[in-house]
């Protein structure tokens, strides 16, 4: 039988084939007392944290319609680039 912290790094490691990060974070923050001078846990565990944060960043971007707006002088009169 597998004790709770090896099970919590086997489900860690399913929520990553499932593309579900953020319970693979929950799972290997349950499972790090045991396994925190395993190189591979913890690669696996900062990648996942690094994966996190970047998709937060990047999803607060994700519902806005920006659209950058620029302008350029040619010949001391004032253009508009979109």
């Amino acid at each position: 039988m597998l004790q709770a912290a090896e099970k919590a790094y086997c489900e860690a490691l399913l929520a990553l084939k499932r593309k579900d990060y953020r319970a693979a974070g929950e799972f290997f923050e349950q499972a790090a007392p045991n396994f925190a001078q395993d190189k591979e846990f913890c690669l696996l565990r900062e990648t996942t944290r690094l994966l996190l944060v970047v998709k937060q960043k990047l999803g607060k971007y994700e519902n806005e319609d920006t659209i950058v707006i620029e302008e350029a002088f040619s010949n001391g009169q004032e253009t508009e680039l979109l």
